[in-house]
């Protein structure tokens, strides 16, 4: 009789250890992205619809779309976040390490030993080779992610953009707009190949690509930074809920207030591109009235918890896989 994988502890200890940042990497995103799935549908609807606030917004959330309409489009991001992500922190810890080698080269400083340290201070070799390795991180994630980003954002304003007449938030009470159909993920992805071909579903790749690249230098930056002056601080703390969950709510939020802007033109391009023709132009009118920095506060929130999520479990994965005898 065959046995199932991993055949003893010796082999499925040497694989943990192997794809360490894969396996921490997949399973904390997965954790983080349900979690934040709710406040991830308000957001994009905030951004492709004139709403005055969060709570005029989840009101007409509930009237129109029911609990449904807080957990659509949950698959294309849980799918390609977690494959992003694995690609963004395999991506970042192999480029930091070839950065750092190459500032060593050029100046005999390294910056990760230095980094490793207990009590040692940021520099501005560490402080470029973490923000570089991330930049890198991000260019190589966006034409992944971009697709399914698309899709969700599709999906989560179908119902929004086809009723966009009753979508205004002072319009009479309507039953009937919770059993409006909603487009799947898999047929959104297919209009959008039908009827804009296979560049389709690479509308707004440009601001994502942008956005990302910025975003993710940001994103590894501060939080390496952060975490390092935390440890100086407080002392090296070996606990994953210390210094990480700290830096992990820094360095989520700061890149928003600078790619906001680029994400919001990326979601309106991508929401109207299913629908009649004059639901487009309606949905295009609407959206162009609002705030480019419309529904921050939602992200802001958002993003703070799934990487306090995201970190503390990835740092918290990693250290326990590193412990394994091998």
């Amino acid at each position: 009789m065959t046995r199932p994988w991993p055949p003893n502890e010796s082999t499925r200890n040497y694989y943990l250890k192997k794809y360490t940042t894969p396996v921490a990497s997949a399973v904390s995103t997965v954790c983080a992205t349900l979690a934040v799935t709710p406040l991830e549908n308000i957001k994009t609807r905030m951004q492709t619809h004139n709403f005055k606030n969060i709570s005029q917004c989840m009101k007409y959330l509930w009237r129109t779309e029911g609990p449904r309409g807080y957990v659509a489009g949950a698959l294309p991001p849980l799918a390609s976040v977690t494959v992003v992500r694995v690609v963004n922190f395999t991506t970042y810890n192999a480029s930091k390490r070839t950065i750092s080698d190459a500032i060593f080269q050029a100046t005999g400083f390294d910056a990760l030993e230095h980094y490793a340290q207990p009590g040692s201070r940021p520099t501005i070799a560490s402080v470029a080779t973490f923000t570089a390795a991330g930049m890198l991180a991000g260019l190589a994630s966006a034409p992944i992610a971009c697709p399914f980003e698309l899709a969700k954002n599709v999906v989560q304003t179908s119902v929004l953009v086809a009723n966009r007449s009753q979508a205004a938030p002072d319009a009479a009470q309507d039953s009937t707009l919770r059993s409006k159909p909603r487009v799947g993920t898999f047929e959104a992805i297919g209009q959008i190949i039908h009827r804009h071909g296979v560049r389709g579903l690479y509308t707004g790749f440009h601001l994502h690509m942008i956005r990302d690249t910025i975003g993710t230098g940001l994103y590894f930056g501060i939080y390496e930074t952060v975490k390092q002056v935390t440890a100086s601080q407080i002392g090296q703390d070996k606990s994953p809920f210390g210094g990480p969950m700290i830096a992990g709510a820094i360095c989520s939020t700061v890149p928003w207030f600078c790619t906001y802007p680029l994400d919001t033109r990326k979601t309106r391009a991508q929401s109207v591109l299913l629908g009649k023709n004059k639901e487009i132009g309606e949905a295009s009118v609407a959206v162009a009235k609002s705030s480019m920095y419309r529904g921050l506060s939602i992200i802001l929130m958002r993003t703070a918890v799934n990487n306090i999520i995201l970190l503390s479990l990835y740092e918290l994965i990693t250290q326990k896989i590193n412990n394994l005898e091998n």
